[in-house]
């Protein structure tokens, strides 16, 4: 079955979202491809060699979209000399907008955030397509890895059309768990951390009514959530111990049906709204993000929020790290989502990461896209480039943790540990994020981080079966539907409407465009998703 492009609907609503939002992390891998030296003196013989001939060419001009987390463009950076010297280019870095897109000023290579981005600029008209095969052939080291997460192409096929070069992830530091104030369980008597729902129910009442902080004051909350998110980050486990995530497309005996309208949804709803009837929940959450929630448990305001793995699992995770410095004597301990009727888990967004998308106007240019999949095969497998463009330089930039070490785990050295700051050397903006095989990442990965991922994750209990996947008629549907969701669900919870006015919610979810997509999920499913 052929999926179908967005029409014009579908790609105003995606381009007034904002197209790059995306995730990132550094991952990387080995091979060591054989490069050329650029300022070799010229050859008369004609039958120099063929690296001679390269470095004796004239360099190749790339119109290169910067990392799109990197706040701006920083000319002639060092680690953009270093690419220019090492593949013969000559690079003009720029910062990809949707704004920018739409003036015609298409980069020849650049990082989208997400399949519905990908949809949006195909339809525009402003991406090559990627044959597969030759994919296969410039790229071999990391298409091995990325082809046994062979789905993720489907994610970015279009018209029988492969659109992007998908990346994945395996070890995901940012999947969510459970970071408890261990003082304020000591304080209100609980002395084993909360593993099920009623033992985190047990904690978070007592966080609200018991004091934990010892000021004498009434004044904390048991946890927050933040409805002006997707659905929501602080309840994200709550919804998962009932065995669903709202908004995302879940499997259920074949079919392929909407977290927002399930009834497990309605469970977890009435489960909310009596923790904020009794004064549980902070009445804030209707307006707080994901930042503000995190600054509540720094001041005692709140017990227990979700965070990622990587900030709140280990000593130098930034989360304990912060909270140490604001509150020298607070005790944090890390844990796994509670585990309730459904099982447990939190929103997890299973392989997919990002997306290298080439420029449409190189198709007309073989000279040029050899020379991109020279670079995105050095970006992928060779330890030198994967290094200088997202570490920078051994002993100036960064350095291994562990003193001696010739792997493992990396940090930043003093005058780079801000992402300013290397941004100003180059440093991210011109790396490609995950598109890095197995074998870099396992030499530069954190063993302890990887044993805490593996502790405390429960992916892949609940991710999109559709791998967030763009549908036809999201478009047309999604973004009202997210805001309709967003609205009953903060109502609900905050006892404004009674929670039976779900199963109205649910009607009008249907009517306004949800059985649309959900025909249009099932038919995906079954056409490039199905096992």
């Amino acid at each position: 079955m052929k999926r179908q492009t967005m029409g014009k609907a579908a790609l105003a609503a995606i381009v007034a979202a904002g197209l790059l939002a995306g995730c990132s992390s550094n991952s990387n891998n080995t091979t060591n491809n054989k490069t050329t030296d650029p300022t070799a003196s010229p050859s008369a013989n004609a039958s120099e060699p063929a690296e001679t001939k390269e470095a004796n060419a004239k360099p190749i001009e790339i119109t290169w979209g910067i990392h799109f987390q990197a706040a701006g463009v920083v000319e002639n950076t060092e680690v953009q000399k270093w690419l220019e010297q090492k593949f013969n280019v000559k690079i003009k870095p720029v910062k990809v907008t949707d704004a920018s897109i739409a003036s015609g000023d298409i980069p020849d290579i650049f990082m989208l955030g997400d399949p519905a981005n990908v949809s949006a600029y195909q339809n525009q008209g402003v991406l090559m397509s990627i044959d597969p095969n030759q994919l296969k052939e410039k790229m071999p080291e990391y298409y091995t890895d990325i082809e046994k997460n062979s789905k993720l192409f489907q994610t970015v096929t279009f018209n029988d059309q492969l659109w992007a070069i998908p990346m994945f992830i395996d070890l995901k530091p940012y999947d969510l768990g459970m970071l408890w104030r261990k003082d304020w369980l000591n304080n209100v008597g609980i002395t084993k951390v909360p593993e099920t729902l009623d033992e985190f129910e047990q904690a978070v009442y007592a966080f609200a009514q018991k004091d934990p902080d010892k000021n004498g004051k009434k004044d904390t909350y048991g946890l927050t959530g933040t409805a002006t998110s997707t659905w929501s980050s602080g309840f994200y486990s709550i919804f998962g111990a009932f065995g669903v995530e709202p908004t995302m497309w879940h499997e259920k005996n074949g079919e392929i049906v909407n977290g927002s309208v399930m009834p497990e949804t309605k469970e977890a709803l009435a489960k909310l709204r009596q923790w904020y009837a009794d004064g549980v929940i902070d009445p804030e959450f209707i307006t707080d993000t994901q930042d503000s929630y995190r600054k509540k448990l720094y001041n005692n305001r709140i017990g227990v929020i979700e965070e990622q793995i990587a900030k709140g699992a280990l000593p130098e995770g930034g989360t304990v790290t912060e909270m140490k410095s604001l509150s020298p004597d607070a005790e944090l301990v890390f844990a796994k989502n509670p585990k309730g009727p459904g099982g447990d888990g939190s929103w997890d967004w299973g392989v997919k990461s990002n997306f290298v998308v080439i420029g449409s106007k190189v198709k007309d240019q073989p000279e040029k896209l050899e020379k991109l999949y020279e670079i995105l095969r050095a970006e992928s497998s060779d330890e030198e480039t994967i290094n200088m463009t997202s570490l920078g330089v051994k002993g100036t930039h960064w350095d291994f943790a562990d003193s001696g070490a010739t792997s493992g785990a990396t940090k930043f050295l003093p005058a780079f540990e801000k992402q300013e700051q290397r941004d100003q050397e180059g440093i991210r903006l011109f790396s490609l994020g995950n598109i890095t095989t197995q074998a870099y990442r396992e030499k530069y990965s954190n063993p302890k981080l990887n044993e805490a991922i593996k502790t405390y994750s429960s992916a892949p209990n609940l991710t999109d079966a559709l791998l967030f996947s763009v549908l036809p008629s999201d478009g047309k549907y999604k973004a009202d539907l997210t805001a309709l969701t967003q609205k009953y669900f903060a109502q609900i919870i905050s006892g404004e409407i009674p929670l039976d006015d779900f199963d109205k919610f649910v009607t009008e979810w249907k009517a306004r465009g949800g059985d649309e997509l959900t025909k249009e999920a099932n038919e995906l499913y079954q056409a490039q998703f199905k096992n």
